[in-house]
């Protein structure tokens, strides 16, 4: 396995683990659509700059390719999470953003006219499972309007699935640089009026304002680069099982920055999420080489004549 493929799944988990906390902060104070054009946009502008002028005039040349991962990629699931963490936690949104390899392996499926191998489907039942021990029922504690929100995250995350899928099949010789900004550049545009006509008399604090940046920066402008050359690396079933991760991190953080404690399921839950990706990566451990017994061979039995 290449190197770098362990590192951009780390920090792509720990980018979006700390995106389901910032989003809660940004939504309970502004639209969904506001949260997500915020998130698209200002990611846009800042990689505008790494992008450079040759790779901004080809993805604008070319922007009915990056439509449907502009869609199925940012604007539908950025728009659709921070819909639903207006109604649900942000552990429950972390835990069902986790079933987008699930939905990754049914879209795949249909696409290949191929079953998921055994080996992956255990990886998913066993990835899922860990996410719900960490997350644990304390975080699933809903509100009256939940079902709404569940229903919207639960369509971002097959979103995600159609879009890793679609990339992979359809995309694969472009940059990731032009993948991720093309992408965005056209979330951008599509959420526009979305975002103008819903803005009303909108007044976010610092805090919700400090939120939707730290959204753009880290989950986004750093991590769709990363996330678009892991696609290309190790194919859109295994990057999509970075969402296994998230709750991990979004705990970690909690625990770093919030005080919160780390309990014992935590752990139980993580080395759970870990063997299911090393399930996906078909990571084997070195067999265990015993030294061999040396043979005693008898001396020959002579007689005396």
């Amino acid at each position: 396995m290449n190197p770098r493929v362990p590192l951009a799944l780390v920090y792509c988990g720990a980018a979006f683990g700390g995106a389901f906390l910032f989003m809660r902060l940004a939504a309970p104070e502004l639209p969904a659509m506001i949260v997500a054009f915020g998130r698209v946009s200002i990611a846009s502008l800042l990689l505008l700059p790494v992008v450079g002028r040759h790779r901004f005039v080809a993805i604008l040349h070319d922007w009915r390719d990056y439509l449907v991962p502009g869609i199925f990629m940012a604007a539908a699931p950025f728009a659709l999470f921070a819909f639903a963490e207006r109604s649900i936690t942000a552990g429950l949104g972390s835990i069902i953003n986790a079933t987008t390899p699930l939905w990754t392996a049914l879209i795949l499926a249909a696409a290949m006219h191929r079953a998921p191998t055994p080996r992956r489907i255990a990886a998913i039942i066993v990835g899922f499972g860990g996410v719900g021990i960490i997350v644990g029922l304390e975080g699933i504690s809903l509100s009256d309007d939940a079902l709404l929100g569940v229903a919207a995250a639960t369509a971002g995350a097959a979103c995600y699935g159609v879009a890793l899928i679609w990339i992979r099949m359809r995309m694969t010789p472009r940059s990731t640089l032009e993948l991720a900004h093309g992408q965005l550049l056209v979330a951008t545009v599509l959420l526009l009026p979305f975002a103008i006509l819903t803005a009303g008399e909108a007044t976010p604090s610092t805090e919700a304002i400090a939120a939707i940046v730290a959204i753009a920066i880290f989950p986004t402008a750093i991590a769709w680069p990363i996330l678009f050359w892991l696609n290309k690396a190790v194919g859109p079933m295994a990057t999509s099982t970075v969402t296994f991760l998230n709750p991990i991190f979004g705990v970690l953080w909690g625990a770093l920055f919030l005080s919160e404690t780390v309990s014992p399921t935590f752990l139980a839950g993580s080395l759970l999420v870990f063997v299911a990706l090393a399930l996906i990566f078909d990571v084997r451990l070195p067999a265990v080489v015993w030294p061999r017994r040396r043979q005693v061979v008898p001396e020959p039995v002579t007689t005396d004549d």
